[in-house]
């Protein structure tokens, strides 16, 4: 299924999009209409853990308020990461985030599984080379490729950037990948 239709299925539900969204699909033509929302409060209902990096065991749930906490988090927190999951991941075709300080590269990283076919693989290449350190490998067991991006170079990313801004970052990010292999 398509980004337009995805998120006109999502309008017919009677969800709201974001102004970044509504802009994206009135630059495609896309005669989308509907109830407007701010990326904050998109993100309002994540589900969010903190897991140990070495078992991968919970440590704790945490609720939107921690969305408020910057990303300089993962680096003072060095063994763990955080896990999001949202709905609107769906749109995105990406299932969970997991954000953390990679120390082998001294860098904060999203790494995450892109639902795409594997005939993708060359373009999905070609778009990540914009960013240095990306790193794409397709996953046969889940059908998903595994990605792992460095976040300061996305833009709107720094490190004192809060978690909500750095999910937006990536989900606008995303919406722009796949809106561009669409096109091709």
């Amino acid at each position: 299924m398509s980004l337009q239709n995805r998120l006109q299925d999502l309008l017919k539900e009677g969800q709201a999009l974001t102004d970044f969204e509504y802009n994206k699909a009135a630059s495609q033509n896309w005669p989308l209409e509907g109830a407007k929302m701010t990326e904050e409060a998109r993100f309002a209902d994540v589900y969010i853990e903190r897991v140990d990096k070495e078992s991968e065991e919970m440590i704790q749930a945490e609720n939107a308020a921690f969305l408020n906490t910057p990303l300089t988090y993962v680096k003072k927190q060095q063994k763990e990461f955080i896990y999001i999951e949202s709905k609107w991941f769906d749109v995105v075709r990406a299932d969970g985030l997991a954000i953390e300080w990679d120390e082998v590269f001294q860098t904060y990283t999203v790494l995450f599984g892109l639902k795409r076919p594997k005939k993708d693989t060359g373009l999905l290449k070609e778009m990540l080379s914009t960013l240095n350190g990306a790193q794409l490998q397709f996953n046969g067991q889940d059908g998903l490729f595994d990605v792992n991006i460095p976040l300061l170079e996305l833009e709107d990313i720094k490190e004192d950037t809060p978690l909500i801004g750095v999910i937006s970052a990536v989900y606008r990010y995303l919406f722009n990948l796949l809106m561009q292999l669409e096109n091709e």
